[in-house]
This record gives structure tokens, sequence and C-alpha cells, in this order.
């Protein structure tokens, strides 16, 4: 059998796709992942890695709040090296990691606990898919309906967050692990249609500088002071969230130096 990763990013899951693969099709259970396969949920990324300094997209990609800048680069060249070793010498990878209905952590839209940050648009929809049916023969490459006959929808099962508003299952970043901003799995449109999310990108929504911020905005979710009490007590905390991704194999050694001057700029980015 082959060896498969099937790797998402928390837009997928927004996208309609992403849940569909680990839970049966009414949306009521976890299913089993056969051993020959590893599914990973890269939390608070995007489809594609936002710019950092994080910035708003352009045109149809405007939205609300600066793109989420968290880099995927990362996890990609930790999982090649992951199956590369899978494949040539047997070496298991990582066990699979992504949101279960089981625990919580996969949940539909009306159960979805994303904290109320002001002047910040809920999520009123996420993607769906509808069962379309081809006729009898499909599954041997015969389409005897075309246009198909359109079903019920499947389910749309979302990734449940903590009381910052980051997603709590999946392989995490220190920038998720030790964060100094919600990296929400949605984005509201400033322009144009405001029910509807902006596809393939999420929002980066900074928390207060200080607890005065925080009570003065009516924001929430705790200030980066009162979480850090230093730059060095957040380097720290990074630092080590970031070893633990390295000897768990999510991260290649080789790129700890990068990640760390990426937290150092992520801190500088927060506290100025």
């Amino acid at each position: 059998m082959p060896k498969i990763f099937y790797s998402n990013t928390s837009y997928e899951y927004w996208g309609r796709a992403a849940a569909l693969i680990h839970t049966s099709p009414d949306g009521k259970r976890d299913v089993p992942v056969p051993e020959n396969v590893r599914i990973y949920h890269f939390t608070g990324l995007q489809h594609f890695t936002g710019p950092f300094p994080p910035q708003k997209g352009r045109d149809d990609l405007l939205g609300q709040q600066p793109q989420s800048p968290a880099p995927v680069k990362y996890f990609w060249r930790a999982m090649i090296a992951n199956m590369d070793a899978w494949v040539r010498s047997n070496t298991p990878p990582p066990p699979s990691s992504y949101p279960k209905i089981s625990d919580g952590t996969l949940v539909p839209l009306g159960s979805y606990a994303f904290p109320e940050i002001p002047g910040v648009n809920q999520p009123r929809e996420a993607t769906t898919g509808y069962r379309l049916d081809f006729g009898p023969n499909w599954h041997q490459g015969i389409l005897q309906i075309e246009p198909p006959k359109v079903g019920p929808l499947y389910p749309a099962l979302v990734p449940q967050v903590d009381a910052d508003g980051n997603e709590r299952d999946g392989v995490r970043l220190p920038e998720i692990s030790v964060p100094l901003a919600t990296y929400a799995s949605w984005r509201d449109p400033s322009i144009g249609a405001p029910k509807e999310r902006v596809a393939f990108e999420l929002s980066y929504l900074p928390f207060p500088k200080t607890a005065a911020d925080r009570k003065k905005s009516g924001d929430p979710r705790r200030s980066v002071a009162e979480r850090y009490a230093s730059r060095e007590a957040y380097t720290l905390r990074y630092r080590e969230a970031l070893d633990a991704l390295i000897g768990q194999r999510w991260i290649l050694a080789e790129d700890r130096a990068a990640l760390l001057r990426r937290g150092e700029q992520e801190w500088s980015e927060a506290a100025k």
C-alpha cells in the first residue's frame, strides 16, 4: 500500500473538504485511519502563507483583517524528510494530529465558540459540499446523469477554538502555542458581500498590548503584558515550544535558527 500524508491548513476545514476525509458522511462520528496514512492539521495556517509583517489581501482577497502570516514552509520541509524516512527505512512518521468529534475539537458551526472581539465580524457560514448523483456507474468513469442530480448537503465541521480564538487541536507552531495574536480560521470581507468569508485566507488579530488597552477596548483576550513578563520570558517559552516540535520531528533541527529569528520578529511586531 502507498504511504500517504493528508496535510490540511485551517482553511481546508472551513473550505468544506478536510473533515470529510476522517468523519462519517453524516458528520456524527470519527472514522479509523489506515496504518499507511497520516492526517495532519497545521493549525492557524491559511491556504498559503501571508506576508510578514501582516498585511491585508488585495482585490478579491481583501478582507476586514490582515492575513495570517504563520509560515507553513517549515512543516513542509519536515514532512518531506519524514516521508523519505518512512519510505526508505520504514521509520514511522509522527502520529496523525487533527480535530476529532470524539474530543470536541471538531464541531458544527453552531458550536463554534469564537470570542466576542470588538469590531471583528463573526463567521456566519462554512463552505459546504453537496452529494451529487452521476448515475450507478460513475465509479467506472461512466456518467449517465449529466448534469448530476443534487442531493443533500454534507455536514460542515470546523476546528473548535480556545478562549483566545486559536484552534485547540493539530500541529501548532510556537505562534499558536505561545501566542501573541489570534489566528482566526476565517476572514469576513470589508467590501462587497459582508456576510461571506474570504476564500483561502485567515485573520491575524493581535492581542492588546497591556491590561489597560484590553479594558479600554473591551477585548476579552488577555494582553501581551499579562501573558509574558518580558521579551526574555516570551522568548524562553517560544524556544521551548520550538524545541518540542523539533524533538517530535515536526520541524527540522536545521530550521531552528530561522524560526528563533522569526519569534524575535513576532515579538517586535506585537510590541511596536
